[in-house]
C-alpha cells in the first residue's frame, strides 16, 4: 500500500473551502425510473428553480434530445432557460454534450452559442469510451450502448474549451479517463472553472432498470481512496457523482468525500433504487444534512464562484 494512500485512510477531517452541492435534474432517466423525474421544458425548469431555491449551487440541465447539435440544441436548451430566466435570472447552470459529431464537430457547438450568448460558463468533457448497459435477456446477454469519445473529438471538445473560455467539467467514468484528462491538464490544455467529476456506479449503473451495470467503480471509500490516489497532486477541485446506487446506504461514503474536501453532485439523473421515489429536492437536502453532521459549511453562492475560480 502506497504511502499517500495509507495517509487518505489515516486522514483526518479536513477541508479548505465549504462544500459545493449540485443537482442534476433530468439526464436520460424516465418516469419508468422514477415518476418524480421531470419531463419536459416546463417539469425541468420547475425542478431546476425548486432545486436552486434550497440550495444548490449549480444546475445541470439535459436538453430534450441528446441527438441534437449547434444552433437546434441551443435552442431546447432555451426553451428550458427561458423559464428559469423569469423567475431567476441568476441561476448558474451548464449543459451536458451531444451526440451530433462528426469528422469535423466536437459536439460542443451548443455550449460555444450559450457561452457566446447567455453566458454559461461550463462544459461536460468525457475522456473516453465505456459500455452502458441497459438490460439484459434469459440468456444473460446484456443489451445496451457504447459512448465513445474518440481521441480526435475529445481533442475539438478541449480546444473548443480554451478557445472560448469555457471552464472543463473532466468526467471520469473509469480510471483511465482519469489518466487522459492528467496528460491534458499536466500540459496546460485546461482552463479556468474546470474541475474533476469522479463517477461511481451501482449495480444500476447510469441507465439501466435492472442491476445489470459493468461499468466503473463501485461508490465505497475504497474506492474513493483509489481515485485520489491516482489523481495525485492534481490540485483542481474535485466532485464525486453516485449513479444508480440502489438500496445501497452511500452516507459514509458521501460522508467521506465531504470530510477529505470534496464536493457532491445529487439529483435524479443519477440517482436509481427500484424501491424508492425521491425528488430532486429531497436527494439535494440529504446531501445538504450530511455536510452539517460533518460540520462543512455549505458553500454560498459568491464562495462557489471563488471555489471554481471564475465569475459568473
Amino acid at each position: 500500500m502506497s504511502e499517500r494512500f495509507m495517509r487518505l485512510f489515516e486522514a483526518k477531517p479536513g477541508w479548505t473551502t465549504p462544500v459545493i452541492i449540485e443537482s442534476h435534474i433530468n439526464g436520460l432517466r424516465t418516469k419508468d425510473h422514477n415518476p418524480n423525474t421531470p419531463v419536459g421544458h416546463e417539469e425541468v425548469a420547475a425542478d431546476a428553480i425548486r432545486c436552486w431555491e434550497a440550495g444548490a449551487r449549480a444546475i445541470h440541465l439535459h436538453n430534450s434530445n441528446i441527438h441534437l447539435g449547434g444552433e437546434e440544441a441551443y435552442e431546447d436548451y432555451m426553451r428550458t432557460a427561458r423559464l428559469i430566466k423569469k423567475h431567476h435570472p441568476e441561476l448558474f447552470w451548464y449543459p451536458t454534450g451531444t451526440s451530433a459529431t462528426s469528422d469535423v464537430l466536437s459536439g460542443n457547438e451548443h455550449v460555444e452559442l450559450l457561452k457566446q450568448r447567455e453566458g454559461v460558463c461550463l462544459s461536460c468533457v468525457d475522456c473516453g469510451s465505456a459500455n452502458l448497459p441497459f438490460d439484459i435477456d434469459e440468456q444473460g446477454n446484456i443489451a445496451g450502448v457504447t459512448y465513445a469519445v474518440p481521441f480526435d473529438v475529445l481533442n475539438r471538445q478541449v480546444e473548443s474549451c480554451i478557445r472560448h473560455d469555457i471552464g472543463i467539467i473532466w468526467g471520469i467514468y473509469e480510471p483511465g479517463y482519469l489518466r487522459t484528462a492528467q496528460q491534458y491538464i499536466k500540459r496546460g490544455r485546461v482552463t479556468k472553472g474546470s474541475s474533476i467529476d469522479f463517477y461511481f456506479f451501482g449495480d444500476y449503473g447510469s441507465v439501466a432498470l435492472p442491476p445489470v451495470n459493468t461499468n466503473g467503480v463501485p461508490p465505497t471509500i475504497e474506492s474513493l481512496y483509489f481515485y485520489l490516489d491516482l489523481m495525485g497532486d492534481c490540485d483542481l477541485p474535485w466532485f464525486v457523482s453516485i449513479w444508480g446506487e440502489g438500496g445501497v446506504d452511500t452516507r459514509p461514503f458521501i460522508k467521506r468525500v465531504i470530510e477529505l474536501g470534496g464536493h457532491v453532485k445529487t439529483g435524479l439523473e443519477l440517482f436509481y433504487d427500484p424501491d424508492r421515489n425521491p425528488t430532486n429536492v429531497e436527494l439535494l437536502q440529504e446531501a445538504q444534512e450530511i455536510a452539517r453532521e460533518v460540520g462543512r459549511p455549505l458553500a454560498s453562492r459568491d464562495e462557489a464562484k471563488a471555489i471554481l475560480g471564475f465569475v459568473w
